[in-house]
């Protein structure tokens, strides 16, 4: 299979990570693809980051714009210019593992699936793993998505749209992807999921406040009763369902990261008794090889002055035969 995968990127202000993220496109083994990047007038020297690694590789596309208006608005304009046969997705701070296109496509190839996404695991802002997955459940359909809220990782997502054409995202300023899913839902029945570690999230500090999470439930609210038109019960019953299953999945993180920080924790304490035994046995090997550096110079030292006494003594000898010979 050879069709061309077109990747949507949003950028803002990203200019700290974003070349990790085009580097982990330009590493993938599956190499047909586009990557859109929509810069969203960001101030920080992003736009100049993407042109450079665009003047080495004509595969990666930037877009920019006179004012700033949003991620939606951002992943519309790429997408309306995209031409691949597949569209993913892949935000500006995330990146991808090097075969992640490979065995997604794949995988949608020989099932027939035309709406896909892979398990991830969460990183820190230094990119190291935190030890947190998020894992992909086999399938989801309308139902489950809003009553147990997204399981589907943005970076992870992979759509057919010679199967089901392309979409426009909705326009709200939070859980736009989310909205998006729920929007292709009344398209495909189903979306299906590889579980399987295939992209990294990138966690920033402080980006998990309680009260962000609020804001995310606000957000939830709007899309259940202004974007998706649903009733005040059905609405209600599907945050309150959220709600419990969000907590149960924020436990169950906390729990995997508590654990990887106990890993942590004894590998650095394992590592640092290995260079105490390592530091140890070099001194001890310093005093040994001194031990014997000293021997042997005790040894030669003494050989000297026995060689010193026995010719004096020899002299000695030669004196009083002298002294007799003129006697």
């Amino acid at each position: 299979m050879n069709k061309l995968v077109s990747i949507i990127m949003p950028a803002y202000n990203c200019a700290d990570y974003i070349a990790e993220s085009i580097r982990s496109v330009q590493n993938q083994t599956y190499r047909n693809w586009e990557l859109i990047v929509a810069d969203d007038k960001s101030t920080d020297g992003t736009v100049d980051i993407v042109r450079i690694m665009a003047e080495g590789d004509n595969r990666i596309r930037l877009l920019e714009t006179d004012r700033n208006l949003g991620p939606a608005a951002a992943r519309n304009r790429a997408m309306d210019v995209a031409n691949g046969n597949y569209i993913a997705f892949l935000d500006s701070d995330d990146v991808w593992y090097p075969d992640k296109l490979q065995k997604q496509l794949n995988f949608m190839e020989a099932n027939g699936y035309s709406f896909t996404y892979t398990a991830y695991e969460k990183i820190n802002e230094l990119g190291e793993n935190m030890g947190v997955v998020i894992s992909a459940p086999k399938s989801v359909d309308y139902s489950s998505m809003l009553y147990r809220g997204d399981p589907i990782g943005n970076l992870t997502v992979i759509f057919d749209v010679d199967k089901l054409g392309k979409f426009h995202v909705p326009s709200i300023k939070r859980r736009n992807d989310f909205a998006l899913w729920l929007k292709m839902m009344h398209d495909c029945d189903r979306a299906y999921g590889l579980n399987e570690v295939l992209a990294g999230y990138r966690v920033h500090a402080g980006s998990i406040s309680s009260a962000k999470r609020r804001d995310l439930m606000k957000y939830h609210w709007v899309l259940y009763r202004n974007i998706e038109e649903l009733s005040l019960v059905k609405s209600s019953a599907a945050i309150v369902t959220l709600v419990l299953f969000k907590l149960a999945r924020l436990t169950n993180e906390m729990a995997q990261e508590s654990k990887n920080n106990r890993r942590v924790v004894r590998a650095e304490k394992a590592e640092k008794s290995i260079g105490d035994n390592n530091l140890k046995s070099t001194i001890e090997n310093i005093n040994e090889k001194t031990r014997i550096d000293f021997s042997r110079t005790a040894e030669a030292d003494l050989a000297v002055a026995n060689g010193v006494y026995n010719k004096n003594e020899s002299t000695g000898d030669d004196m009083k035969y002298a002294e007799k010979q003129s006697s």
